[in-house]
């Protein structure tokens, strides 16, 4: 009986073998979706503008401006956030003030280079250790290994009670943390996460394999040059959060990456009972045969495929697009229905506008791929609180909010079970000028949400009178900034210089402007 046995593995994988060589999905995996696979120490600017886009997902300026209007602390002073904590002033060179766009030079893990010109900023890299969602209301959710809080069902949150099953790693169904067949051939791995989750230094920036995802958003080090083992690494991690093994580097695959063969840890093992109090301490869940179940569920690699409607049927754009996608996570497939298949997960790609004013209810449009499939469609999740769109297309959705106080939102699709990954709405306060007095020789300016004074290195806030004057039959227009004597929330006093009874004022904040002619006490 053991002889046969032994037969017949050979013969699935030979005819694992035959079916590589016919079915060919293209790595690396389709980037459209989720999070791009990539380590944080090599994102560029352009990469985190595909979600942090000053026109799209979040309103970037003025989200950050308003940690100075809502004064908050900056964790390197314990002081109130200022302008020039981030805009340092820079005399004789550009502006005047140093203005910084790009995301990687302040959220790179270190002190901010602009801190030797006087700024005073020292941000950890995002996301995993990023503060700011405290700030939200939202916690730590990578910490507490929360994750679909920010990236949807695209990844379950640990031990939530999903699905996983009892079984003992089967050959034919269990898939590997890393693959069951290669095929010298074709050059292709079959069975397993690597059948499509591979490097590629063709991308910019390159395209890694989930060993070094994972590591390098977890434990905050990978393979690739690295950024130091334990450097930023997700506060409270373990190597049992993945690895089944309490002594991993027992366990271990040779893969061969771009050429060359290098060892890489095994996350796959037979079903056991983690009671071992060493092991996940108070767990008594079963474990099936890879440790990546424990976030990756069978409900949520069943549903992610980027564009559904557009590429059922094609190979390489997700999990579920046709008998290929199958192989390359199972090495195998049975015709029949997908175990666990509803919903498939919806992707935002931008939120128009992101920026809106407090107060007021607006028309929010939604575009990116998957909002409707089969009988399901999707509702807009906005602080946990569901919408129905106006309209909705697999595509777009227009969806009516209502007045929002100010701040951030977070902003989600749900679709059945499934959620996208984290978006935001940023709601600001106008300022509004109601009156603008002039008596002895001051202006004195009364309205709401003016926020702090701008400091003076800040040329284009504050208040800027536009006046007029006749000269011989000569008219001539001059706007001047005026020197401010005093300013609060909802009162500013200003000298009123060669100011008079109906020239314009115009005041300028962090919060937008707004005008009004002045007149006389």
């Amino acid at each position: 009986m053991k002889n046969k046995n032994i037969l017949l593995s050979v013969l699935v994988i030979a005819a694992i073998a035959a079916v590589a060589m016919a079915l060919v999905p293209p790595p690396p995996v389709e980037q459209n979706l989720g999070t791009y696979d990539t380590r944080v120490d090599k994102y560029t600017e352009s990469l985190c503008r595909n979600c942090h886009d000053t026109t799209t997902l979040g309103g970037v300026p003025t989200r950050h401006h308003s940690l100075v209007a809502n004064s908050k602390i900056n964790p390197t002073n314990g002081l109130p956030f200022g302008c020039q904590d981030c805009h340092p002033a820079t005399p004789g060179e550009g502006q005047g003030i140093l203005i910084e766009r790009n995301c990687v030079d302040c959220h790179n893990g270190s002190a901010f280079w602009g801190n030797s010109l006087g700024a005073q900023i020292n941000i950890t890299r995002p996301h995993h250790i990023n503060t700011s969602y405290d700030s939200a209301g939202i916690g730590q959710p990578a910490q507490t290994r929360q994750c679909n809080v920010c990236h949807g069902t695209f990844v379950a949150n640990y031990n939530d009670s999903h699905y996983i099953p009892s079984y003992n790693t089967s050959f034919m169904i269990t898939p590997y943390a890393d693959f069951k067949a290669y095929n010298e051939t074709s050059g292709k791995y079959w069975g397993g996460c690597y059948a499509c989750h591979q490097n590629s230094s063709a991308e910019s920036p390159s395209v890694l394999t989930q060993h070094d995802t994972h590591h390098g958003a977890i434990s905050g080090w990978g393979r690739e040059g690295g950024i130091g083992h334990q450097k930023d690494a997700t506060p409270g991690r373990a190597c049992t959060w993945c690895h089944l093994l309490l002594n991993p580097h027992n366990a271990t695959v040779n893969i061969t990456i771009n050429g060359v063969e290098e060892t890489v840890l095994e996350l796959r093992n037979s079903t056991l009972m983690a009671t071992d109090t060493n092991f996940e301490p108070g767990t008594t869940m079963p474990i099936n045969g890879t440790g990546c179940e424990k976030c990756h569920s069978v409900q949520s690699i069943h549903n992610i495929q980027y564009s559904y409607e557009t590429t059922k049927g094609q190979a390489g754009f997700g999990h579920i697009g046709n008998n290929s996608d199958c192989n390359g996570c199972h090495a195998s497939w049975i015709a029949g229905s997908v175990p666990l298949q509803g919903a498939i997960i919806p992707t935002v790609d931008s939120v128009t506008p992101s920026v809106v004013l407090a107060g007021s209810a607006n028309a929010i449009t939604i575009a990116g791929v998957n909002f409707v499939n089969d009988a399901y469609t999707s509702v807009v999740s906005v602080d946990g609180v569901t919408y129905t769109p106006a309209s909705i297309t697999d595509t777009q959705i227009v969806v009516n909010i209502p007045a929002l106080n100010a701040g951030v939102h977070t902003l989600q699709l749900v679709k059945g079970t499934e959620k996208s990954k984290l978006a935001t709405l940023t709601v600001v306060s106008q300022v509004d000028v109601v009156k603008a007095k002039l008596a002895s020789g001051t202006i004195t300016i009364t309205g709401t949400e003016f926020g702090p004074q701008p400091t003076a290195d800040f040329a284009d806030l504050g208040v800027f009178v536009t006046h007029t004057s006749k000269v011989k039959g000569q008219t001539t227009t001059t706007t001047f900034k005026a020197t401010v004597i005093s300013w609060t929330n909802t009162q500013i006093v200003v000298d009123a210089g060669t100011a008079a009874v109906n020239d314009k004022l115009t005041v300028k904040t962090l919060n937008g402007q707004d005008y009004t002619n002045i007149v006389k006490k």
